[in-house]
């Protein structure tokens, strides 16, 4: 956020749209036994939103997840504790006017573990500009277990971010 803004960004040019992989996780155990197929599903969720509703019906029918549970989990907007909490925080810092909750948002990658989010600029024209979250095994992993930490991260579309600062007359001559 802060960094979109130190671009001349304001609320009126993006949104952060917030969203949670454990509450995804969460609804996934109560609906599928089969653990193997949990990377499976986070894909289908992050693509829901580029993909034919048929397809997508179809893709969860084979996992036994009901396309209408998942809109009405997606629609509910329920905060989980954590997504709660961070929220609140990021509010008390003045940030709250760019933030929105949105279960649509998963990250497609295996490794995010908490709160995940995107920006995107509010006229919804163009790809993400960033995306990021929390990932608590990540550092383990590739270090082949010598070091356990926590982490958080986000990368930036250069290509999607000038478009946006030149549509918005933001790239200095």
């Amino acid at each position: 956020i802060d960094s979109l803004r130190d671009l001349g960004l304001t609320g009126n040019d993006f949104v952060i749209r917030v969203s949670s992989r454990n509450a995804w996780q969460d609804f996934f155990k109560t609906r599928c036994s089969d653990a193997s197929k949990a990377y499976d599903f986070y894909q289908i969720i992050d693509k829901m939103e580029r993909e034919q509703p048929e397809i997508t019906e179809e893709k969860l029918k084979a996992l036994n997840i009901g396309a209408e549970e998942v809109r009405s989990f997606i629609q509910s907007g329920t905060p989980t504790a954590e997504l709660e909490s961070v929220l609140r925080h990021l509010r008390s810092r003045g940030l709250g006017e760019v933030l929105q909750i949105d279960y649509n948002i998963i990250r497609g990658l295996a490794y995010y573990t908490g709160v995940v989010f995107e920006a995107f600029d509010k006229g919804a024209t163009m790809r993400a500009i960033a995306g990021g979250g929390r990932y608590n095994n990540l550092i383990k992993l590739i270090s082949g277990e010598r070091v356990d930490l926590p982490a958080l991260g986000f990368g930036m579309g250069d290509v999607v971010l000038a478009d946006l600062l030149a549509e918005r007359k933001l790239i200095p001559n």
